[in-house]
Order: structure tokens, then sequence, then C-alpha cells
């Protein structure tokens, strides 16, 4: 790590670690929203922004180019060095968790390791609109009800809860509002297993 006591060394983080922490950051919160300690992660974080501004040269070459200090050059590195890895970030985390990289792969052959971490991660991350989700508990009883935009599936690995913002009723394959909408918090030790569903059946 630079020492960073030194405006120099404030400037070489600026510009060869932001960038990288930047696009990763905004593109882990379309998988599982965690990221790994800066002591870990800073080599990624370089090797991330040395590509990035690859791809970038034109826009690169375009900020160096101002020769004056003024308002300008100081809106030009923002766009550089946060506004457009921001973006980078967005656009990968987009196509990421629709797979459109992992289908283009798997295309020409070429099987790579998922890029979410867990199952878990994976199943709670693409879910659209209103799911019917039965969790049977560690005991073997169950919990029907509905997963949707007020529900929530925890990302942190250790501590997997499962909050489903409305409670049915399930007798057999029929499913029953309550007369009064309940929602429930399951902690992770209690559940055993969970099935998904769409209700239009798509």
């Amino acid at each position: 790590m630079p020492d960073l006591k030194s405006v120099e060394s404030v400037y070489l983080v600026l510009a060869f670690v932001v960038p990288g922490m930047i696009i990763t950051f905004v593109r882990a919160q379309f998988f599982t929203g965690r990221m790994r300690s800066l002591s870990e992660s800073i080599v990624a974080y370089l090797a991330v922004t040395v590509l990035y501004y690859g791809l970038a040269a034109p826009v690169v070459e375009y900020v160096l180019s101002f020769r004056d200090p003024g308002r300008q050059k100081v809106f030009a590195w923002v766009g550089l060095i946060v506004l457009l890895p921001a973006a980078v970030g967005l656009a990968l985390g987009i196509l990421g968790q629709n797979d459109i990289f992992r289908r283009l792969l798997q295309f020409c052959r070429i099987n790579p390791v998922h890029a979410t971490p867990a199952a878990w991660d994976y199943a709670f991350a693409r879910l659209r609109g209103d799911h019917f989700v039965m969790v049977t508990l560690s005991d073997g009883s169950t919990v029907g009800g509905i997963y949707g935009g007020r529900s929530f599936a925890s990302s942190d690995p250790t501590e997997r809860d499962l909050f489903l913002q409305e409670i049915y009723d399930v007798d057999g394959g029929s499913w029953q509002k309550r007369n009064e909408q309940q929602a429930i918090l399951i902690p992770a030790k209690e559940i055993k297993h969970v099935q998904i569903w769409n209700p239009k059946g798509t």
C-alpha cells in the first residue's frame, strides 16, 4: 500500500485504485452486495483499473489534453475516475445478473465458474415481482407466503434469514390469504429448504 501521507500517493490511489474499486462495488450490488477488505482486494482493483483505462483510452486521452487548471478539468477527472467507472460497474452488473457473458462463453463451449458465489444469492437476486414461497422448517413444518418487493433474503453468508411480506394459509394445494395481512421473519437456523414458483406459472 502506498504511503497516504504524501499528496502524490493520494493521487496514485485516486488514479489507480478508486476506478477499480467503484466498478467492483457497483457490480457487486447485482450479486451479493459483499466486498472483500481493501487489503485482500487491492491487486484486483489495480487490475480492473488498468483494464478500464485500456478500454477507456480515448476518454483518458481527452482528459489528459486539458492543460490549464479549472472547473472543466476537475469535472473531466471526476467523470473519468468516478462517474464512468460507476457506469461501467452498472453495465457489468446488469449483464452479469442476466448471465449474458456466461451464455456467450457457453455458446463457445466454455463453462466458466459462476460469478454468484452461492445458490441462495443466485435464486433471490433474480426474482422479479411476487412469487409463492414454501419454506420447510427444521422441525418439518412449513410456512407459505409471498416473496415480493417488500420481502428480503439476507446476502450475509453467515445469516441466511428470510423475510416474507405476506403469509398464506396453505391447505394441500390451496393457498388462501389471511383476513389480516401478516409478514414473517424466519431465522437461518430454522430453514431446511425453500421452494419458489411464479404465481402466474411463467
